[in-house]
């Protein structure tokens, strides 16, 4: 078996966006049969790779695989080919956790265990006794975490973390204001469901520009 030389280069929005590009592969190819559609798909997906990703020759042909594929089946193994090549979301312990949230003396915690680091692009999760949301993000290589209330009313609309359209609510969050005393709220809708919300990130640099905006 060929020893693997290439070393994990794919952020997990990275990892993300290829199968979103992969998927409109396959739509493509099941709805048509035309050579001139398929290839002009073919070139739009390239665009979005090449204006996202910065690949060396080795990584560029490993990516490039992605325009052998012809169903989903097919898909599936690319992608799981592409796992090893991902860099995952960086490891938490409960401690590392209760250490950003020093102020919640009861901090309900996520199963850390149950969680797939390699699928998140961020780390969030719900006490549904308090409705607070808990967000973690990994930033100049330093844990930034925020927390905030989530409203149960949820309608349609644009989260604010993935930019994707989906089920999402109201988020507010509450950032100390310059004067002693004072707060600043700050209220977004994002997804309802953190796990699909990740799903849907492909660009982290919008994920992080919301953590910007709201710890300001």
């Amino acid at each position: 078996m060929k020893k693997q030389t290439i070393q994990p280069f794919l952020t997990v929005a990275n990892y993300h966006l290829l199968e979103q590009q992969m998927n409109k592969i396959i739509q493509t190819l099941a709805t048509t049969k035309d050579k001139n559609i398929i290839l002009a798909v073919h070139g739009i997906v390239e665009s979005e790779i090449t204006a996202k990703l910065a690949l060396s020759t080795a990584e560029t042909e490993l990516i490039e695989q992605l325009f052998n594929v012809t169903d989903r089946a097919h898909g599936e193994a690319y992608l799981e080919r592409l796992k090893p090549y991902v860099i995952p979301f960086k490891a938490v312990t409960a401690s590392t956790l209760k250490s950003l949230f020093k102020k919640e003396k009861k901090l309900k915690l996520p199963k850390l265990e149950e969680m797939d680091f390699q699928q998140i692009c961020y780390l969030a999760w719900d006490d549904p006794g308090t409705h607070r949301k808990y967000v973690v993000l990994e930033q100049d290589e330093q844990l930034k975490a925020i927390k905030g209330t989530f409203s149960n009313n949820t309608i349609k609309g644009i989260c604010a973390l993935c930019n994707r359209h989906s089920e999402v609510g109201l988020y507010t969050t509450s950032v100390k204001g310059q004067v002693v005393g004072t707060f600043t709220n700050y209220s977004n809708y994002i997804c309802a469901d953190s796990q699909t919300c990740n799903r849907h990130v492909t660009d982290i640099e919008k994920t992080k520009e919301f953590f910007e905006r709201v710890t300001q």
